[in-house]
């Protein structure tokens, strides 16, 4: 078992296997599964993700109007070329915004590890196995390195926003892609712990302010942030770039702002944008 993402790593060393099969043995021991049960529902995980994106629907609205067809805007936007942030990045914000408003519009999708975040890993590890040409095995195995930043991140602070604020929803999925990403991207145990850091402490206060209480706005386009976030994060720690703080202090960090968080922006729509006019107009 591992209680912090030292932990994984020590362990990973000392095992000289990589992080993800520590974190695969971690939860085939707590299940008591075999190994191999373990990595086959993890692979169900994320081919959900996968049939999730595809059954993506333009045309569909949630219910109350205020999510649905700003996915396929923002792919005609990139099929037009004129998205400036490129191929790759364009492709991470119309998967991300795809799927905050699937989950608006009841579709299913997965949790990672929120509903209200359930736009950021996809996004980004969909993008990541097509660019890359990548196989749906090591995809899987990204899969539980990022289980292992999720995981930490849930015994020693918080995934909720309830509790946490959206730096507990947006920031813990933009931690755990960049995670994955690093090691989709062949980087060691350090890079992906760096990778985390980075994206969390880049997500840190983040308020959650739903408007009239729904994971609608302005969850869904911050799942589009979170994502390239990931992105931006984990290129610095492949670049051997180190962060000053060791992600498992970052996460200690979360927790502590969190708890000093008011309630009016922990998801109870009594502060932030929730009650800003328009808000209160959109609501109506």
């Amino acid at each position: 078992m591992y209680h912090l993402v030292s932990d994984i790593l020590k362990q990973s060393k000392e095992k000289q296997c990589d992080f993800w099969e520590v974190v695969l043995q971690a939860d085939a021991d707590e299940r008591g599964v075999s190994g191999k049960e373990s990595f086959e529902t993890m692979r169900q995980m994320y081919q959900a993700m996968k049939e999730a994106d595809l059954g993506y629907n333009p045309k569909t609205r949630s219910a109350s109007k205020m999510a649905g067809g700003d996915g396929q805007k923002l792919h005609d936007y990139n099929v037009s070329g004129k998205n400036i942030c490129g191929d790759f990045v364009g492709q991470v914000m119309e998967k991300a915004i795809k799927m905050g408003e699937s989950n608006a519009c009841m579709h299913r999708i997965v949790a990672a590890p929120t509903a209200g975040s359930c736009g950021v890993i996809p996004a980004v590890f969909l993008v990541a196995e097509q660019e890359f040409s990548l196989s749906e095995d090591k995809m899987v195995e990204a899969m539980f390195v990022s289980a292992g930043v999720g995981s930490v991140i849930a015994e020693n602070a918080s995934l909720a926003g309830a509790s946490g604020g959206c730096q507990a929803e947006i920031g813990s999925a933009s931690a755990m892609a960049a995670a994955g990403l690093v090691y989709l991207q062949g980087g060691d145990g350090n890079q992906i712990a760096d990778a985390a850091a980075f994206a969390l402490k880049n997500m840190l206060g983040l308020a959650c302010d739903p408007v009239g209480g729904l994971v609608e706005v302005p969850c869904i386009k911050r799942n589009v942030s979170g994502a390239v976030n990931a992105l931006t994060s984990a290129q610095l720690a492949m670049a051997g770039i180190k962060s000053a703080i060791p992600v498992d202090e970052v996460i200690d960090a979360m927790r502590r702002i969190g708890n000093e968080m008011p309630a009016s922006i922990k998801e109870t729509s009594l502060g932030g944008l929730a009650t800003s006019p328009t808000a209160q107009q959109m609501k109506l």
